[in-house]
């Protein structure tokens, strides 16, 4: 497969020629990890300007900067673009700096090899002076050694014989300037304490965020390799404040090559297991093999990653995307993630969009980890419990009772959203109220039931996920407000997913008390199903557990009839037809036209060019991103119609089916969520219907010609995405009542779907296609699981296969 996207083979994606318009988003896509460090892919000869961007991250490392906005002091804590590692760049002594864009570039490729995460250059160029140079460059960030980022390159003399002269160092001058709205910010987050040489062969920069005093170490081994023996060659070093530079002289005749060795070891004070980041560089530095060896064990670190992912498609046109998919999320959140206090960032640690901070997209993510990667799943709830005294603070704050999770969090769990966003359109600063985004919790709440499903792991619900889910019902209970003229508990004052509509038409944006919506329909439906939720999962804890949680955060058994009574008694609002509105007022505000504002402004963002031209998004009907229809990305048709039922409302399935349809209509996509939470939606009504809007969103970062901020940073929650509904939707795979649901609606563009999964800690081979369902038990250790098609129920036994035959309509089995 191959066009401006790039071409796809089975374990690569690769382009063929260079594009310094389309490089910045390329950096981001090829961006290499292991989950605790991820660096983006600039060519290691270039500095920031306003082709390149080079970018190191450490998973997690945030520091606050303050900015004085109109008057106001606006806080953004940020994850920080640490020291650059990659600066090396060669040239004919006393020649000039190899260059991408000066150079007359005779043959170019980039490829990048998912299996092993490698990223592989070749560049075949002709100087000004006519020399003509080969270069073949691989880099790869060590999974098998997290603090490892390995770079060689191998530069050839075709026509031409001389001295050349390799320049190599780390570059401390760094800002935060990935993300062109944040410019008016504050962005110097670090401050460099020293640079230093270190033995022969290693270079050495210490730095330390200037707020949250996070000490960062990054050395690096530089050496010259010829016919795979080390090169004497002379060595010369110069610093400044910021950055440290060698130069190294090696002779090159006609026909030969030299390789440029470099590996760089980084640490922080945050890190475990060392006492001096410096030391700890330094022994890593001084431990480490030569490339083909760390390449080798980084190689195998993968292949262990990737038996866990085991999945094949008929036919197999699409398997490359859905590996691209799982490559992002492997690269971003690894078992080295496992050890760290993180979250999921919406765009990976691959760039600075939304400052890194954490949103709700493990909702996304999870079930791909949760059925895989059980370990690294908990540690993402952990994130959340480490924080639940904060939500608590927030809640209180706020005037109710429980745990209110933040919209944005990053390392301490207050809520980070912005009070004002930027308006490039108009200059303008504008408030934000997406703050009140405070479903996030019903999707904390939903992480942590999907997990204990998933992996029956009991211990971890009784010591974290039960005081998390009950507090979670605690603050939906307390946000809920009985109104006797519906007879209907309301919730009032939010902003749904959509984010476009903060508030009224008619609003005081002064006043707090006018801002935000009433009655989200997703909303109202995630509060409903977590107070149902909570008080089921209560009875899962053994007397003394529920006793001990009692005890512990004071909870009655009143409270918990309170729930049930909340739950079966929360409003939705409906349109005449029998169909959920997305809000209460939604359907009264004024039409929009979609096409016509695209004719005219493109893809342009609706909110900021309305607010530009003195107009505002909250008077119309146009979402940014699905908003009810999240229900039906999140529950079976089913599920929900019995969720609905619970709270005393009655709703078929072509309603519901209507309810989506009427979403989409007034849908903008200005996320890259939308589409696939529409296919989601539609999977079970519509297979083929939902396919068009997954083969949409799996081309997310792929296009140069999308101006969707992919060199900000990756689309990880889409990706995540992708995956979610393969494997909930069209495998149609979930967990009822400790056993493993089927319930498959592929759509005719699969012939056949094969995946290992983990259920109960017993791994499982599931092959489906449009008339057999097929599972076997790989281990034949392995304990009983229950496995449902339909009424069917089966006890799998270890090293065993069973089989299904499908109904040739699956759809809405209960």
């Amino acid at each position: 497969m191959s066009s401006s996207k790039g071409t796809f083979r089975e374990w690569s994606i690769s382009y063929d020629h260079y594009d310094s318009v389309d490089e910045d988003r390329r950096e981001a896509l090829f961006a290499l990890g292991n989950g605790f460090i991820v660096s983006r892919a600039a060519a290691p000869e270039s500095t920031e300007d306003q082709v390149h961007y080079p970018g190191t991250y450490r998973v997690g490392c945030y520091n606050r900067l303050s900015t004085l906005i109109e008057g106001k002091e606006v806080e953004n804590e940020s994850l920080v673009n640490l020291p650059n590692w990659l600066p090396v760049s060669f040239r004919i002594a006393g020649g000039n700096w190899f260059s991408l864009e000066e150079a007359d570039i005779l043959a170019y490729r980039q490829e990048l090899h998912m299996d092993k995460a490698l990223l592989e250059r070749k560049v075949r160029f002709k100087s000004r002076e006519g020399m003509i140079f080969s270069l073949h460059e691989k880099r790869f960030v060590s999974m098998a050694q997290e603090h490892l980022m390995v770079l060689q390159q191998e530069i050839s003399a075709e026509n031409w014989s001389g001295t050349i002269e390799i320049r190599s160092g780390l570059d401390g001058a760094v800002q935060n300037n990935n993300v062109a709205r944040y410019r008016p910010f504050n962005k110097r987050h670090l401050q460099t304490i020293s640079t230093s040489r270190i033995g022969t062969e290693c270079l050495g920069l210490i730095a330390r965020t200037v707020q949250s005093g996070i000490d960062i170490t990054l050395q690096a081994r530089t050496r010259l390799l010829r016919q795979g023996q080390p090169l004497s060659c002379q060595r010369t070093v110069e610093s400044d404040t910021d950055s440290i530079y060698e130069s190294l002289l090696a002779e090159l005749k006609e026909g030969e090559s030299v390789v440029v060795e470099k590996v760089a070891a980084l640490y922080t004070s945050h890190d475990m297991a060392i006492t001096d980041c410096r030391e700890a560089a330094q022994k890593a530095l001084s431990q480490a093999q030569d490339f083909e060896a760390l390449l080798e064990a980084h190689c195998m670190a993968w292949k262990k990653l990737w038996h866990h992912c085991r999945l094949d498609l008929q036919p197999k046109d699409q398997l490359p995307y859905f590996r691209l998919h799982m490559f992002q999320i492997l690269q971003n959140i690894s078992p080295h993630t496992a050890d760290l206090d993180v979250g999921v960032p919406p765009s990976g640690w691959q760039g600075e969009e939304y400052h890194g901070q954490i949103f709700w997209d493990e909702m996304f993510i999870f079930p791909f980890l949760a059925y895989r990667f059980p370990t690294i799943a908990r540690s993402l709830l952990l994130y959340r419990y480490r924080r639940l005294d904060a939500a608590r603070k927030l809640a209180s704050q706020a005037g109710y009772r429980g745990a209110m999770y933040p919209w944005r969090s990053a390392s301490s769990g207050r809520e980070e959203t912005p009070l004002l966003q930027y308006n490039l359109y108009s200059g303008h600063w504008m408030e934000d109220f997406t703050y009140r985004q405070h479903h996030i919790g019903a999707i904390i709440a939903y992480s942590i039931s999907n997990y204990v499903e998933v992996t029956g792991d009991k211990s971890f619900f009784a010591e974290y996920g039960a005081e998390m889910l009950v507090e979670t019902a605690r603050f939906w209970a307390s946000l809920a407000q009985y109104n006797p003229n519906t007879d209907r508990y309301e919730i009032r004052g939010v902003v749904g997913p959509d984010e476009h509509h903060t508030h009224y038409p008619d609003a005081c944006t002064e006043v707090e008390e006018e801002m935000g919506i009433d009655n989200n329909s997703y909303t109202n439906v995630m509060a409903a199903w977590t107070l149902m939720r909570a008080g089921q999962m209560y009875h899962l804890l053994t007397e003394q557990q529920q006793l001990d949680l009692r005890e512990k955060i004071r909870l009655s058994t009143d409270e918990l009839e309170q729930w049930k009574k909340i739950s079966s008694r929360i409003r939705l609002v409906f349109l005449p037809n029998g169909t959920l509105d997305q809000f209460e007022g939604f359907s009264d505000l004024q039409d929009f036209d979609m096409d016509a504002f695209r004719q005219k402004w493109g893809a342009q963002r609706i909110d900021w060019r309305l607010e530009a031209e003195g107009d505002d998004i909250n008077r119309y009907k146009a979402s940014k991103q699905a908003d009810t229809s999240l229900l039906l990305y999140l529950f079976t048709p089913v599920e929900l119609q019995r969720i609905m039922q619970l709270m005393g409302y009655d709703i078929s399935l072509n309603q519901l089916k209507d309810t989506i349809d009427n979403q989409i209509k007034h849908t903008a996509n200005e996320s890259s969520l939308s589409r696939i939470i529409h296919a989601g939606a539609l999977a079970h009504f519509d297979p083929d219907a939902s396919w068009k809007l997954f083969e949409k969103a799996q081309q997310i970062d792929l296009s140069p010609l999308e101006d969707d901020d992919s060199s900000e940073g990756i689309h990880l929650g889409s990706m995540g995405g992708t995956l979610g509904v393969l494997q909930h939707h069209y495998a149609g795979i979930e967990v009822q009542e400790d056993t493993l649901c089927f319930n498959p609606s592929l759509p005719s563009a699969f012939k056949e779907v094969s995946l290992d999964l983990l259920f109960r800690g017993v791994k499982l081979e599931c092959k489906i296609n449009h008339m057999e369902l097929c599972v076997r038990s790989i281990d034949k250790q392995a304990e009983v699981v229950q496995i449902r098609y339909d009424s069917s129920i089966h006890s799998l036994k270890g090293g065993n296969l069973f089989c299904f035959s499908l109904k040739k309509s699956a759809k809405y089995i209960s």
